[in-house]
């Protein structure tokens, strides 16, 4: 069911029996949207959790902006914390940039708990750590640079994003991603975003993909060192793991580990 919070667009999936006591939030990455959260929606629907899907400013029609490519990575994180606070203590689920967001609420505030799936890595992580992506950043740097929209072609988004996904399926995936904001890429990716680890005191999950082109398992296994967060990397994964075949297994064992964190 799509709703109106804080000015921005988000979907709603309600349980059939009672609720649990603490609703999710699913905070999307870069060029993303609720839609990304559709499976998640339905199957933590089914473990009887209220789920809210955001969408950020910019996307999908959310809280229209002047100009999607000047939008601060603090815009977003404003978004967040304010859909958090309008729903009422939510346990906070991010994917990619959307995981960063949702460190950033871990330090913030005390959500009742954390994951981080494939997540982007705050400051003194370095996170162009692959060739792949890489070489995407330099095509793109006078985006990041000057703050302009950025828009993946399909070649970029077969390799950092869609790859591991059917093609038939990939295709109707790329046709939903929207323009990113480059200003909000750049402090990501060159500013950096700081968390204070000793702030964070929520219990955290972090989901890391072998195969995964944007944020290596390596890097993100520090990101989980950095918040002595419980790390689990899946084979067989690449970004996506909110999409890709064998999406269920991974909302499985968070779905279980909800259940061991938060009572």
């Amino acid at each position: 069911m799509p709703l109106e919070i804080a000015g921005l667009k988000v979907e709603r999936v309600t349980p059939r029996a009672p609720a649990r006591a603490n609703p999710i939030l699913f905070l999307h990455g870069m060029w993303g949207g609720s839609w990304m959260w559709d499976h998640y929606l339905g199957f933590f629907a089914g473990r009887g959790y209220t789920g809210y899907a955001l969408n950020l400013r910019g996307h999908h029609g959310s809280k229209p902006v002047d100009d999607i490519g000047r939008v601060r990575f603090a815009d977003y994180l404003a978004d967040a914390r304010a859909a958090a606070a309008a729903i009422g203590n939510p346990i906070i689920v991010g994917h990619s940039m959307g995981g960063l967001l949702a460190q950033k609420l871990a330090e913030l505030g005390e959500p009742p708990a954390v994951v981080a799936l494939t997540p982007a890595a705050p400051r003194g992580i370095f996170p162009l750590c692959t060739v792949e992506l890489f070489r995407v950043s330099l095509v793109h740097f006078h985006e990041f640079v000057l703050g302009r929209p950025i828009v993946p072609t399909p070649a970029e988004a077969d390799a950092l994003l869609l790859g591991r996904i059917p093609p038939d399926e990939r295709r109707a995936a790329f046709e939903r991603l929207v323009p990113e904001s480059g200003r909000m890429a750049f402090d990501v990716a060159v500013r950096g975003v700081p968390v204070d680890a000793a702030r964070v005191r929520c219990p955290m999950l972090v989901v890391a993909a072998r195969e995964d082109r944007i944020t290596p398992a390596k890097m993100v296994g520090k990101i989980a060192g950095k918040y002595q967060a419980e790390l689990r990397v899946y084979d067989g994964h690449a970004h996506m793991v909110v999409l890709e075949p064998g999406w269920e297994l991974i909302a499985g064992e968070v779905a279980s580990w909800l259940d061991k964190e938060v009572r």
